[in-house]
């Protein structure tokens, strides 16, 4: 018999979660999994010349928006967008979460990110997570994977029951749709996913590199 898992779905920002395991993540919910859907910036974006592309506001109506299409609990720790930390204090933050809702599943960035938000939160799950039994790296979107090494797809989700959830989520993100172009955004999305699909004979696959997994022959 099938165990109910406790899973924890993080992402440094609003929308990287559903955008690279969205679909992984309601396939959980629909077996019955408890899952947490852990945020850790504010999410605000302002750029370097001072363009604001996304308010503190925004970002907190698009994550709970997404979170409720998931049916996941949304956590957000309030880290400054561009400085999440690799400290005690990130570390501690979400190991207080693991430790509340029993952890047994971890999906978090690739260790190889180019963006530093997501390279640090890895790091500090990495530390956080160090008696939780599954630990795997999603596979990372464009420009955040144009990385020196090479992301090693390893494990692969079906979702193409939950392909379309995982898209209606990501639209709630309005300000990243609108930032990186509606047709060009939704379709990369949509055409990696296929070609993930494509690998394992099925519709639609999101994939991940093993961090770390325990099979529970029982």
């Amino acid at each position: 018999m099938r165990h109910t898992r406790n899973v924890l779905a993080i992402g440094a920002h609003a929308d990287d979660v559903e955008i690279d395991c969205g679909g992984t993540v309601a396939k959980h919910v629909e077996s019955g999994d408890n899952v947490i859907l852990l945020v850790m910036a504010e999410s605000s974006y302002t750029s370097y010349n001072g363009e604001v592309l996304r308010t503190k506001e925004e970002a907190a109506l698009e994550e709970a928006l997404g979170a409720k299409i998931l049916g996941v609990e949304l956590i957000n720790l309030g880290f400054k967008t561009k400085e999440v930390p690799y400290s005690s204090e990130s570390v501690e933050a979400i190991n207080r979460v693991i430790d509340e809702y029993d952890i047994d599943t971890i999906y978090t960035h690739w260790s190889y990110d180019t963006h530093q938000d997501h390279r640090r939160t890895t790091q500090a799950v990495i530390s956080a997570a160090r008696y939780v039994n599954n630990i795997f790296m999603y596979e990372p979107e464009y420009p955040a994977g144009r990385s020196y090494m090479g992301f090693r797809n390893q494990y692969y989700v079906d979702i193409s029951s939950t392909f379309d959830k995982k898209m209606e989520a990501l639209k709630q993100h309005k300000s990243q749709v609108d930032k990186y172009g509606e047709d060009f955004f939704l379709r990369a999305v949509e055409a990696k996913a296929r070609h993930r699909g494509y690998e394992i004979r099925s519709d639609y696959a999101e994939c991940f590199e093993i961090l770390r997994m325990f099979e529970d022959r029982e």
